[in-house]
Formats: structure tokens, sequence, C-alpha cells
């Protein structure tokens, strides 16, 4: 029997006897939940306000991060500047120190300036010329902050010890008289000779 109609009969659905019960549940035609509802819109909506005020204003996690390195940057320069730097080396003279500022020294240094550190790329450091400044003071703000044209800054590396110690094994090589490398009126040896 066939029945043709044009209006439309709604019947709720009930716990069917051929549909399989899971741990006691089965499918039937439950709303979903309130809570779930408001949790997913609003979901939306903070998503909406968060792009809109990654777009308009700049605001996002890497900003922030730069304004938080900014500060402890800040925060350490300070910290630094009211930490008195030794002028002189502490560990002038001293054998343990100084085998230590050897390690550093042919790891880091040898590099540019030879394990003898007559200079290679960077310019000796056993002769009388010292383009900005001999004394340990200037030595040491040398090898931590670096200078213009080559020198890399060693001191967020390496701290304060291991250059006052690398600074001490350099002290403890043997000196030249005559201009190394780097020096104004250095002159290069002759190929093969």
């Amino acid at each position: 029997m066939s029945v043709e109609s044009d209006e439309v009969v709604e019947i709720a659905e009930y716990p069917r006897s051929d549909t399989p019960m899971r741990d006691a549940i089965g499918e039937e035609d439950n709303p979903i939940p309130g809570w779930f509802n408001l949790g997913f819109y609003g979901l939306i909506v903070v998503g909406l306000i968060y792009i809109a005020l990654y777009l308009a204003n700049g605001w996002s996690q890497a900003g922030q991060y730069d304004e938080e390195v900014a500060r402890a940057t800040e925060r350490a320069q300070a910290f630094a500047a009211a930490q008195p730097a030794p002028t002189t080396n502490p560990y002038a003279g001293d054998p343990v120190a100084i085998a230590e500022g050897r390690e550093t020294f042919t790891t880091i240094c040898a590099a540019c300036h030879k394990p003898d550190a007559t200079g290679l790329v960077g310019p000796s450091l056993v002769d009388p010329y010292w383009k900005y400044g001999s004394s340990d003071a200037d030595r040491f703000k040398s090898v931590s902050e670096g200078r213009p044209l080559g020198m890399p800054p060693w001191g967020p590396q390496l701290g304060s010890e291991k250059i006052w110690k690398a600074l001490a094994y350099v002290d403890s090589l043997p000196k030249r008289k005559e201009p190394g490398v780097g020096a104004p009126d250095y002159v290069a040896p002759a190929p093969g000779g």
C-alpha cells in the first residue's frame, strides 16, 4: 500500500533493536548538549578576536618574546655595569689557569691567531703592536666585545673566567720584538722563504 502525501511526518527515534549496543549505549536521536555548543562557538569567537589582535595590533608571540629579550638584555647590561670588571688579569702567572687558557686558546683562538699566536687571519698576539691597547682591560674588552673587521665577541660564549685564562696563556708565550701580522709596519715573508 502506498500513500502519497505532501505532508511531512516527523517520527522520533527510539532505541532500535537492530542497532548494536556497546557499553550499554545505543544510538538515539538526542540533541547536542548546550555546554558543547557554548564551548564550540566560544572558541570560534576567541579565535576571531585573536586573529583581529594579531593582524591589527601586531601582537604576537614573537613580539612578546622580543620584548622579553629586550627587557632581559637591559637587566643584564645594568647588572654588568654595576659589577666592576677587573682591570688586571686575576689569573696572571697561575700555572693551572694558564693550562686551562691554553685549551681555550687552542680550541677557539688558534684558528685565526695560529697556535703560537703569531697571527694568521687575526693579528699577532706576541708582538709589541696592539691596535686597541695592550693593557689587560683593553685586551679583555677586545676578546669579550669583539672588534670591527673580524674579531667576534666571545664574551657571551666563553664568559669572563675563560677569557682571562686565555689571556694569561697568551701572556705566558714568548714575545717577539719585530712587528707581526696586523701591525702597520709588518712585512710578509716572501713565499717559500
